[in-house]
C-alpha cells in the first residue's frame, strides 16, 4: 500500500513539473564585475534544489561523523548492561533451582559488569541486588559470616544510592529496599534459631511495614521461638484478620497459644492474670477453658475453676456434643468439694443429654459428692462399663467402692478396688 501511495505522489510531482517547468522560458542572469552569466530559471532552480540537498546531507554526515565515538559508547554501555541482566538473571535462576554455589558466583559476575556503569544511583541500587542475591545464596549455603557480609554490603550500597541517587526515585525505592532487607534478615535469624535477633530487625520496620502480613507471620514465629506465647497470640490475631490463614487453621493456632499462654502460669493469681489477659473469643472456647482447668486443678485452685465453669455452663446445651464432653470433662476434674448449687444443673443436662457418657459420669460424680448414693450408683456402674478416659472410669471404680464400704461389703469393695488398679 505505501508503494502505491508513493508512486501515485511521484506521478503528480512529474506532472506538476512538466506543467510548471516545460513551458517556462525564463532567465535568471549572474553578474560579477564585467561578466555575465545567463542560466534558464528552470536550470537554475534544479541546481539550487541539489546545492541545498548536498549542504543537508554534508551536514548530516559530518553530524554522524562526529557523533560516532558517543554511539560507540552507547552502544558498549548497552552491551555492558545486557550482560549485566543477563549475570543477574542467571543468578536468580540458579538461586530458584537450589544451585547456590552457581548463583553466588552469578552474583559475583554482575557484580563486576556493574562497576561499568556511570549513573551513581543506579550503580548502587544494582550493587545492592547483586549483594542481596549473594546473601540470600550464602544463607542457603549455611556461610552465615559470608551472608552477613554481604547483606551489610547491601545496606551500603541502598545508603549511598539514597545519599546520591535521584531525589524523586532513589529515594521512594530506598524504604522498600531497607523494608526487604530487614525481613530478609529477621527470616536468616529465624532459621537460625536466633528470636531476639529476629525481633530486633523487625523493630527496625516502620509500622506500615510492621503491620504486612510477611511481618506478621515472621513476628510470630518469633514470639513462638521466644517462648512467649502471649505475643505470638496478638500475631495471629492481626494474621487472621487479613485471612493469611483458614479460619479453621486460624482457630487452630490460637487455640494452641492460648494454652501455651495458661502454662506460664506458676500459681492461682498467676493462671487468674493470664486468664484475664486472654480476648473473649479464648476464654469461650471449651477446648481453652477444659486447660485452664486443668491447670487449675493441679495448681490447686478447684474453687476459682468452678467459678469459670459456672460462667459456661449456663450455655452447655446449646454446645456441640464435642465441647459439652470437654465441658463436663472440665467440671469433673474439680467435682471434689463441688458447691450445691451445682446439682440441679447437672441433673438437668444429664437428663437432657442422656446418650453422652461423660455428662452421665459427671451426673454420677455429682452425686456420689454430694452422697446422693441411690442417684449415683447406675450411673456409675454405667461409667465404669463405658468407653471414657481410664481416669474417669478408674474413679467410678474407687466411688463404687466407697458406695460397698457404705454398706459393709468388703468383698464388693474389694473387688472394685481391684478393678481400678488394673485399668491401664
Amino acid at each position: 500500500m505505501k508503494l502505491v501511495v508513493w508512486l501515485v505522489l511521484l506521478f503528480v510531482v512529474a506532472v506538476v513539473a512538466a506543467m510548471t517547468l516545460g513551458a517556462n522560458d525564463g532567465l535568471a542572469s549572474f553578474y560579477w564585475r564585467g561578466w555575465r552569466l545567463d542560466l534558464s530559471l528552470n536550470f537554475f532552480i534544479l541546481a539550487l534544489l541539489g546545492a541545498f540537498i548536498g549542504l543537508s546531507s554534508s551536514v548530516r554526515l559530518t553530524r554522524w561523523l562526529m557523533g560516532l565515538p558517543a554511539r560507540a559508547k552507547a552502544w558498549r554501555t548497552e552491551r555492558r548492561e545486557l550482560a549485566l541482566q543477563s549475570a543477574q538473571r542467571q543468578a536468580l535462576l540458579e538461586l530458584f533451582a537450589a544451585r547456590y554455589t552457581r548463583a553466588v558466583k552469578a552474583a559475583r559476575r554482575a557484580q563486576d559488569l556493574v562497576q561499568d556503569l556511570t549513573e551513581q544511583g543506579s550503580k548502587a541500587e544494582t550493587q545492592a541486588i547483586n549483594h542481596l542475591l549473594a546473601a540470600m545464596s550464602m544463607h542457603r549455603l549455611q556461610d552465615r559470616a559470608g551472608r552477613d557480609e554481604q547483606a551489610r554490603l547491601a545496606q551500603a550500597c541502598m545508603d549511598s544510592a539514597t545519599a546520591s541517587g535521584d531525589p524523586g526515585d532513589a529515594h521512594a525505592r530506598a524504604p522498600s529496599a531497607a523494608e526487604g532487607l530487614a525481613l530478609l534478615r529477621a527470616e536468616w535469624a529465624l532459621d537460625d534459631h536466633d528470636a531476639p535477633a529476629a525481633l530486633a530487625h523487625l523493630a527496625q520496620l516502620p509500622p506500615g511495614a510492621a503491620r504486612r502480613i510477611q511481618a506478621q507471620r515472621l513476628r510470630m514465629q518469633a514470639h513462638r521461638m521466644a517462648h512467649q506465647p502471649g505475643e505470638a497470640l496478638k500475631a495471629v490475631r492481626q494474621l487472621a484478620k487479613h485471612q493469611a490463614f483458614k479460619p479453621d487453621a486460624a482457630k487452630s493456632l490460637a487455640r494452641s497459644l492460648a494454652m501455651a499462654v495458661l502454662d506460664t502460669a506458676r500459681d492461682g493469681e498467676g493462671l487468674q492474670r493470664r486468664w484475664l489477659e486472654l480476648e473473649r473469643e479464648d476464654r469461650q472456647d471449651a477446648a481453652v477453658l477444659a486447660h485452664a482447668v486443668r491447670r487449675a486443678a493441679s495448681l490447686g485452685d478447684a474453687a476459682w475453676a468452678r467459678r469459670v465453669l459456672r460462667l459456661a455452663w449456663d450455655s452447655a446445651s446449646a454446645l456441640e456434643a464435642e465441647q459439652r464432653r470437654l465441658l463436663a470433662h472440665s467440671v469433673w476434674r474439680v467435682v471434689k468439694g463441688i458447691e450445691p448449687e451445682w446439682l440441679a444443673s447437672v441433673e438437668a443436662l444429664a437428663a437432657a443429654h442422656p446418650r453422652e457418657p461423660m455428662v452421665q459420669a459427671l451426673a454420677a460424680a455429682v452425686y456420689a459428692e454430694r452422697q446422693l448414693w441411690g442417684k449415683a450408683q447406675p450411673l456409675l456402674e454405667q461409667t465404669v462399663r463405658g468407653e471414657l478416659p481410664v481416669e474417669v472410669r478408674r474413679d467410678a471404680w474407687c466411688r463404687l467402692a466407697q458406695l460397698a464400704l457404705n454398706k459393709d461389703d468388703a468383698q464388693t469393695a474389694q473387688h472394685c478396688f481391684r478393678q481400678a488398679a488394673e485399668l491401664d
